[in-house]
């Protein structure tokens, strides 16, 4: 049978996750995590800790063993998880901003996202995503 790490806390540490897990502004997440450290300090087992905050003990043991690793650092944020990557390249989209903002479209005071699109040699969706993650407003043509 395996024996989960026991977790020693510090008189600051402990008052830390105290409010991490009653405070009224702290995520959910963030309360059950410092919940089961705390429960785990008093010596309670993954199975009843799990029982308790209403996750699975595989979870309860994920946490207790990156607060042992990290720290309360290790609460606060989620690990990084694999994704779509960005369909934009950080280069494009500083020259897509720039040509906005820094170059007049041809026979028009301002660019819309079909024009700036053409003069480019990319879609229209492309630039309106980087227009609207940098709050850039569209302006179609009229």
């Amino acid at each position: 049978m395996r024996v989960a790490e026991a977790i020693e806390l510090d008189a600051q540490t402990e008052r830390e996750l105290r409010t991490l897990s009653n405070g009224r502004r702290v995520e959910a997440r963030v309360q059950q995590r410092a919940r089961v450290v705390l429960l785990a300090a008093q010596g309670w087992q993954n199975k009843d800790i799990a029982e308790e905050v209403k996750l699975d003990r595989r979870q309860v043991a994920l946490w207790r063993r990156r607060f042992i690793e990290g720290g309360l650092q290790a609460l606060l944020q989620d690990a990084l998880r694999s994704g779509r990557t960005p369909s934009v390249a950080t280069a494009l989209e500083s020259h897509i901003l720039s040509t906005t903002l820094h170059e007049l479209p041809p026979a028009a005071a301002q660019w819309s996202t079909r024009t700036l699109a053409a003069h480019l040699g990319l879609s229209a969706t492309t630039i309106r995503r980087v227009w609207q993650r940098n709050g850039i407003k569209p302006h179609e043509p009229a």
